[in-house]
């Protein structure tokens, strides 16, 4: 039998046997949904998903570029030329009850983008055409687009309760105060400043329902189209594939939109 003083000594050593505890559970990875329109695929960035089809999905998107940073399970479903519209009928639907994250980048074709670029940005247009489209989507932003956005927020609410939702705005598109074959120095300021009130409105509707906002512009100023050499984010005009043409390149994405929306997420 074991001396008491063995027994004794033995008891008061830790214990080192003891049987091993459980490592703590990685965290779940995200679920995320990322929706929207051109800018939200990543068109112009090139490396496109063959799978996204007309929708241009680029895997240097700042979605994809995200996702894949995090481990993030992404259900992607931007799209070129997507409106709000489209967005809440054809991408929500896409969107479980257990997602984590989204974002969501719209607002621009609602305006007519493709129209506003034509008619003030191509070099056979005039101020007075240009002006007149203008008028137009502003008077879209004031009208229409408080209720269109409106609808969508809360149609992403309601798909995706307990979400973490990051709403983007738009870059500032043309560099102004350089010489450029693209519009005069005048189109491209007033072409922006139609960017900075829908993009004021799209902060003001977002944050009302708690959703962030990620403003780019401070990042892509001094990169847009007509910046200097090797300093455009934007592309200008692309004739091989004109859809190509005013969206953020790969440098845009991962320089000017990802830092922007990683910083929200």
């Amino acid at each position: 039998m074991p001396h008491p003083r063995l027994l004794a000594a033995l008891a008061a050593v830790p214990l080192l046997c003891a049987a091993p505890t459980s490592p703590a559970s990685a965290a779940p990875a995200p679920r995320y949904a990322a929706l929207g329109d051109s800018y939200a695929a990543g068109v112009a960035a090139g490396s496109y998903d063959p799978a996204s089809g007309d929708c241009r999905r680029s895997t240097r998107g700042y979605s994809a570029l995200w996702a894949a940073a995090h481990g993030a399970a992404l259900t992607n479903a931007a799209c070129l030329g997507a409106t709000t519209e489209d967005v809440r009928r054809e991408q929500l639907p896409k969107v479980g009850a257990d997602t984590t994250v989204v974002t969501v980048t719209v607002g621009g074709n609602d305006l007519g983008f493709t129209a506003a670029a034509t008619d003030c940005l191509q070099p056979l247009t005039t101020d007075a055409r240009c002006n007149r489209t203008l008028d137009a989507a502003e008077h879209r932003i004031d009208d229409e687009m408080p209720g269109r956005l409106s609808a969508l927020y809360d149609a992403i609410r309601t798909a995706a309760p307990a979400a973490r939702v990051v709403v983007t705005g738009y870059p500032r598109l043309l560099q102004t105060g350089t010489a450029c074959a693209i519009a005069t120095d005048a189109r491209r300021q007033r072409f922006n400043a139609l960017a900075d009130r829908l993009d004021e409105l799209i902060h003001r509707q977002a944050t009302a329902r708690g959703f962030a906002f990620a403003d780019v512009r401070a990042a892509f100023d001094g990169h847009g189209a007509c910046a200097a050499d090797g300093e455009e984010w934007i592309n200008g005009i692309v004739l091989s594939h004109l859809w190509e043409s005013f969206h953020p390149t790969a440098d845009g994405q991962a320089r000017g939109y990802l830092p922007a929306v990683a910083a929200l997420m």
